[in-house]
């Protein structure tokens, strides 16, 4: 018997919790599958260990498991491996299958556009994008996001898109707020990409509302991705791949 088991991020905000599990909810709506649950690498609960357990409490011997994550970074490649270990170890008999984030899905510039366009943005005003990742030390997961900039860039026209980010990257956050504040356009629109609500999302709203009281091109934050009908779309595929794949083994740091 087959279980879906979900992995977001985790959040101390507990909103962010609850978007996160609500925007699940509605994508198992769509996956053929009788057992699906959801945990948290970090920070909010049910843990993985926990998220395996209860997929095993109601019977399943195959665990497909898929990170609600947006790209393949430090938490992919060694942090929920490290938990699935520990999983195989106390379900020695478990099949475990491991998918991947939603990575360079063409709707992920589709719903940017989205969250753009909520905030007034039009093609023709005189406006700067600022697109925000949380950050990473990982090149490929840095690469994949300035492929992101790239893609948004053109879908706005060519636009003026620069990036920053939140943590073990550069330019940092307030580097890329101070670079703006220089911009000759009329306006800045900050465009967060990341998943849900969350400490990040407020620390940035507070930068933002002290630069607008002394930075001359008006900047206004757009909304995270969220919930949205097209990622859960995206969701839905990475779970049906991830269903057909062979099982997931780790050995001694590796996969094979």
């Amino acid at each position: 018997m087959r279980a879906v088991l979900y992995v977001g991020h985790g959040t101390r905000v507990p909103e962010g919790s609850r978007q996160m599990k609500a925007f699940v909810e509605e994508t198992k709506k769509s996956v053929p599958c009788s057992v699906q649950e959801t945990c948290f690498l970090e920070l909010s609960e049910p843990d993985i260990l926990e998220g395996a357990g209860r997929c095993v409490e109601q019977g399943a011997d195959t665990i497909t498991v898929v990170p609600v994550l947006l790209l393949a970074a430090g938490h992919i490649k060694e942090d929920i491996p490290a938990e699935l270990q520990k999983v195989q170890e106390i379900y020695p008999d478990l099949t475990i299958q491991y998918g991947a984030p939603f990575g360079l899905h063409t709707k992920m510039l589709d719903v940017l556009m989205v969250r753009l366009q909520a905030q007034g943005w039009t093609t023709d005003e005189d406006a700067d994008i600022l697109l925000v990742g949380r950050g990473s030390s990982d090149k490929n997961a840095l690469q994949d996001f300035h492929r992101i900039a790239a893609g948004l860039k053109e879908q706005t026209g060519g636009r003026n898109v620069k990036t920053a980010f939140l943590a073990a990257a550069s330019p940092t956050f307030d580097e890329g707020l101070a670079a703006m504040a220089q911009s000759r356009a009329r306006r800045v629109y900050v465009v967060p990409y990341l998943m849900f609500t969350g400490l990040l999302m407020q620390e940035m709203q507070e930068k933002i509302d002290r630069m607008n009281e002394t930075a001359a091109p008006e900047m206004k934050l757009c909304d995270y991705l969220g919930f949205d009908e097209e990622l859960q779309e995206v969701l839905r595929q990475r779970t049906i791949e991830t269903m057909e794949q062979p099982a997931w083994v780790k050995r001694s740091g590796e996969n094979v």
